[in-house]
């Protein structure tokens, strides 16, 4: 009888240990499904395609053909479709080429292609997905596109050359960098109107808002630097020169918890992580030689890099600032976005 209880208490022990793991182990391999992309998706400038990466595998799923030069790369709010920037070879002569591609990531297909202005670079997509901002580089302005109609509703004069463009976490303010004059311009989405411009370092390129919007940071190529700003009052709270000031810092990305700043060296080959405060280097490591676009895992545990001038995007992991893979893209590649 004592064995039969004892059995029947270490079964019921046993039982009542599963029931329990079982859903710690269902939500942990929830939260590692939720940190890793479903794809990353890369622009490639001189191949004029995209690579479409597995973003558990890292394997190529698709290599899809773009009309044209290929570099800003957005992702839809949905995860279904990818938007790219493009335009003809030849700088600073429009062409029929200058649209934004919008691409079905299921069936690998161009869509449509959405009027954009001249030239355009980089551009952004409003949160809640009803409106486009594309820097048009050799036209100096922005255009403000209805993705619905595929038209451009408005063009602003921003500052001269402009190319990157950022939109807050809550749709309010855009940012557009503007590589000649030194500036960027906010535009206010809810009057579709740009309502303050302030000085950076010299060639801005790129800008990150926290998650929260209250800040945002910027990159300045030829300054060698980047600048902590005010996203409320729009002014610069702080700049840093990284390294010896000649490394060209472009792309950059903001951790999900704002604690990092994450910049690809396009001159330094290397990503360098800064302390999102003070903007010191806490971190940097060597990746491929000239990475432009960077983007981060959901959990921000992961970063990507496009690296222009191997052919290559690295992986990084964030934590310990090591390169854990290398994968081979199409030519000359720009822009990196992730599917979570």
């Amino acid at each position: 009888m004592m064995r039969l209880l004892t059995t029947r208490a270490a079964t019921s022990l046993g039982v009542s240990l599963v029931l329990a793991a079982e859903p710690v182990a269902v939500h942990a391999q929830t939260r590692a499904a939720a940190a890793t992309p479903r794809l990353i998706v890369v622009s490639n400038e001189r191949s004029h395609d995209l690579t479409v990466l597995d973003g558990a595998t890292l394997q190529t799923v698709a290599t899809i053909p773009l009309p044209g030069r290929a570099r800003g790369v957005r992702i839809s709010r949905d995860g279904r479709h990818a938007y790219v920037a493009l335009s003809d070879d030849r700088p600073q002569t429009p062409g029929p080429n200058d649209a934004i591609a919008e691409v079905d990531l299921a069936t690998h297909r161009v869509l449509r292609r959405l009027s954009a202005g001249t030239d355009p670079e980089q551009f952004a997509i409003t949160p809640d997905g009803r409106r486009m901002v594309a820097a048009n580089e050799d036209a100096g302005n922005a255009s403000i596109i209805d993705p619905a109609s595929g038209k451009v509703l408005v063009s602003l004069v921003v500052g001269t050359e402009p190319e990157g463009v950022t939109v807050s976490p809550d749709g309010r303010w855009v940012y557009v960098t503007a590589e000649t004059s030194n500036t960027i311009s906010v535009i206010d989405m809810r009057t579709e109107k740009v309502v303050a411009t302030f000085v950076v370092d010299a060639r801005p390129r790129s800008v990150a808002f926290s998650p929260d919007g209250r800040l945002a940071w910027s990159t300045s190529e030829v300054g060698g630097s980047v600048a902590r700003i005010d996203a409320r009052r729009h002014r610069v709270l702080a700049r840093m020169r990284i390294g010896t000031g000649e490394e060209k810092p472009v792309g950059v990305a903001v951790s999900p918890d704002a604690r990092w700043v994450y910049v690809a060296l396009g001159g330094g080959s290397a990503l360098v992580k800064l302390d999102a405060t003070t903007l010191r280097e806490v971190g940097r490591v060597p990746i491929g030689r000239r990475p432009w676009g960077v983007a981060l895992s959901p959990d921000g545990r992961v970063a990507y890099t496009a690296n222009g001038l191997t052919d290559d995007v690295s992986v990084v992991d964030t934590r310990t600032m090591r390169v854990t893979r290398s994968v081979k893209v199409g030519t000359r590649p720009w822009g990196v976005a992730v599917v979570p």
